[in-house]
């Protein structure tokens, strides 16, 4: 495929001396027998005029078909114009809207198959425009002399002679056709995987999923475009190509198409993928016609899921029509007929295609209302048939009505799972709280409120002891009666149990926040891909969503975690208020911990006037490589005297890594500052204020410390040294436990200032 930039002179096709060979818009190739003459047929056959004996030559060794050229240009022109409007609306969405139905790895995958739909139309645009200003299929096209002065000859200097048209476009239109194929074969893979695990990180071996596809999906694009050995670069190797991602208006009979491979196996990717969202959706249709299992929790969950996976089809079916079609225009044979035009329109209407389920879901979505506004409170009390533990329900007649919109979108297939959870959670420690009060009132008889209080925290001490023996060890599962087929297993009670009173934890009040908090508060944690949910006053608690390996992890260290607590009532270790183990009514787990909420203050402070308009800076600190911003934003840094070692060594010796120091710091006024010196502002620590600094109020502690250094982390630290930081391995984010300690210790010790060291 060659093309030229001007007509012939009509003083030069009258003349005797040659003509023009063929007219504007023929394309030449060698005969089936004379392949190897393929070049001779572009550059000479082709050119602004040649002589008689040579056109001879062309009408006997080459096969030269004219085409509508002007068919061409408004076919091209009209539909990449079209797919490139589409493609800038959908980028701009992509940029500043933040509100999307999918989550974020669908998202992404998605946004980086419109940005190379949107350079791949780009180039029907620009040929269209540019051969209906002088007929670009009228000889060969030396873009060379773009960049020197004359044409390039055997001895040229020019370190651009070796382009050409051919070499220009084929290697970038198939580069970034098959980018935006592949994103979309990604964008049906994670579809797939998250119809299983919905509240799933979205993270292997602590690489986010996208990185994964990056590199997938640049490497394949990479290898087909240009050939592993570079041949498309070659100019006599190009034009004989065997081309995909080109439409057959111009490949014409100049490149032969080839059997695309890797679209068959993206085919079988998106058959594999669909296979699992049809079962998903069947399961979800006969599980909600299934009237002995009915119950609102349980339809809502199920309608939710079938809402988002019919969301999918339209874009679903977009991508099944451009592969087809694409495939039929590559394998059949290309002549001027209409069904050439045809199958060749996806090309150039790729991005358009691929862009009809934002563009028709755009009204939707404005239509409908975020999910963080919606009133997605978990609980649905009226009910008893929603929730049957064998507890009475006659306690829960304060809780606020649930919400009769249903959630749409991935946000609502999570947030369901959750909002389920919080109402088994709540039912557990109501029913907990009441038998520990009938407890405090047996204790009572004949002692004071705090004699009682001590002599029940040693009972629920002894009790938790019995965790310590695996023969001893239990988890509660506690059964839905009737009505609903989940199931909430409680890791370790006892130990918890006697932990959350050991924290003086008011479980009055965190049952209040359980009540009040909206699962629309629902957000992903950047590190760890995790879900968190904090309470409604961003200081009681934390959920947090963990895997099934750090459910065993909490079970195997929990006694040593209790002891040392005990030995450590400053310890700087984040307190955990529960384990939890939630099986939905599809059969999904969900694991999560319950845990202090370290970027909030103790009520005894945040009750103080002046503080309630105070917005901390918080920083999650791993290393001097990965401090959160933290000496950017204080460089003059502080002098605590804390002794970290005590809880660096104890983690050390579980064998643990990735945690990390949350760091909360708000800037208080200097009076504020000075009535709080009076008071005792643990686990806070104030930092007086000086001529060149103000008042700060600091709170730390140790987070995520459930990580086990197994072969799957040991597995990541091979990853990332060798291919992120393959000349500095200390920036390695995971390593083993007793560098990973040494490493925080030393980091801790030099941004504090602290001269304790152990």
């Amino acid at each position: 495929m060659e093309f030229v930039s001007s007509w012939l002179p009509t003083e030069l096709r009258d003349s005797g001396l040659g003509k023009r060979g063929y007219q504007a818009g023929t394309s030449c190739t060698g005969k089936e027998n004379q392949q190897g003459n393929t070049s001779f047929c572009i550059d000479t056959c082709l050119s602004l005029y040649v002589d008689n004996s040579t056109l001879a030559r062309c009408h006997e060794d080459c096969d030269c078909k004219p085409w509508h050229r002007d068919s061409v240009d408004l076919l091209l022109g009209v539909l990449g114009g079209a797919a490139f409007c589409a493609c800038c609306l959908v980028l701009c969405l992509d940029l500043f809207s933040s509100w999307s139905t999918r989550t974020p790895s669908q998202r992404e995958c998605l946004k980086w198959s419109n940005i190379c739909s949107l350079f791949y139309s780009i180039y029907f645009v620009a040929f269209a425009v540019a051969d209906s200003y002088a007929p670009m299929w009228d000889g060969p096209c030396q873009l060379q002399t773009l960049f020197h002065g004359t044409m390039c000859d055997d001895n040229g200097t020019s370190p651009f002679c070796f382009l050409n048209c051919c070499i220009f476009a084929v290697p970038w239109l198939e580069f970034f056709g098959y980018g935006a194929y592949l994103w979309n074969v990604m964008w049906i893979f994670d579809l797939a995987r998250f119809t299983q695990q919905p509240l799933a990180p979205e993270k292997v071996l602590g690489v986010p999923l996208t990185y994964f596809y990056h590199i997938f999906t640049w490497v394949c694009a990479g290898i087909i475009a240009f050939d592993p050995n570079g041949d498309r670069l070659v100019t006599d190797t190009c034009r004989q190509a065997k081309v995909v991602m080109m439409p057959c208006v111009l490949r014409r009979q100049n490149m032969n198409g080839d059997l695309a491979w890797f679209q068959v196996i993206g085919f079988v990717v998106i058959a594999m993928g669909f296979t699992i969202l049809v079962i998903r959706y069947l399961d979800a249709g006969q599980l909600l016609m299934s009237s002995s299992r009915r119950c609102p929790r349980r339809e809502r969950l199920l309608l939710a899921v079938r809402t988002y996976l019919r969301k999918q089809w339209l874009h679903f079916a977009s991508l099944t029509m451009c592969s087809i079609l694409i495939l039929v225009d590559t394998i059949a044979v290309c002549d001027d007929e209409v069904g050439s035009y045809m199958t060749s329109a996806v090309f150039p209407g790729l991005g358009l295609l691929l862009s009809l389920d934002r563009l028709t879901s755009l009204a939707k979505e404005e239509g409908t209302p975020h999910f963080g506004s919606i009133d997605a409170s978990p609980l649905s009390h009226q009910r008893s048939e929603n929730m049957e533990l064998g507890v009475s329900t006659a306690n829960l007649r304060s809780l606020p009505p649930a919400s009769e919109q249903s959630p749409f979108g991935a946000a609502g297939y999570r947030l369901l799972d959750f909002s389920a959870l919080l109402e088994h959670l709540i039912h557990y420690l109501r029913e907990e709280e009441l038998q520990l009060a009938q407890q405090r009132e047996f204790l009572a008889a004949g002692q004071t409120v705090t004699q009682a209080a001590a002599s029940q925290l040693k009972l629920l001490r002894a009790s938790a002891q019995l965790d310590e023996s695996p023969d001893a060890a239990w988890d509660w599962t506690i059964t839905a009666a009737t009505g609903s087929d989940t199931t909430l297993t409680v890791i370790a009670p006892r130990s918890f149990t006697y932990l959350r009173r050991l924290a003086g934890l008011d479980c009055e009040a965190l049952l209040t926040e359980l009540l009040q908090t909206n699962v629309g508060g629902l957000k992903v944690a950047a590190k760890s891909g995790s879900s968190l949910l904090c309470s409604s006053d961003n200081r009681t608690f934390v959920l947090k969503t963990i895997s099934k390996s750090e459910v065993k992890q909490v079970r195997a260290m929990l006694a040593e975690y209790r002891k040392h607590l005990e030995e450590n009532p400053s310890s700087l270790l984040c307190r955990v208020y529960g384990c939890f183990s939630f099986k939905n009514s599809l059969g999904y787990f969900l694991h999560a911990v319950l845990m202090d909420c370290l970027v909030g203050l103790p009520a005894s402070i945040a009750d103080i006037a002046g503080f309630d308009c105070l917005t901390p800076s918080i920083f999650d600190m791993k290393s001097e490589f990965q401090d959160g911003g933290f000496k950017a934003a204080f460089p003059e840094r502080f002098r605590l005297d804390i002794n970290f070692a005590a809880d660096l060594n104890f983690l050390r010796s579980l064998g643990v890594v990735d945690y990390s120091v949350l760091l909360s710091v708000w800037e208080i006024p200097e009076e504020l500052g000075l009535d709080l010196s009076k008071e005792d502002v643990r686990p806070c620590i104030l930092v007086p204020g000086t001529s060149e600094r103000p008042w700060y109020l600091l709170r730390l502690g140790v987070i995520d410390f459930l990580v086990h250094w197994d072969v799957r982390k040991r597995t990541e630290n091979v990853l990332k040294r060798t291919c992120f930081h393959p000349m500095h391995s200390e920036r390695v984010t995971i390593i083993d436990p007793d560098g990973y300690a040494r490493r925080q210790l030393d980091f801790l010790e030099s941004v504090f200032r602290s001269e304790l060291r152990k």
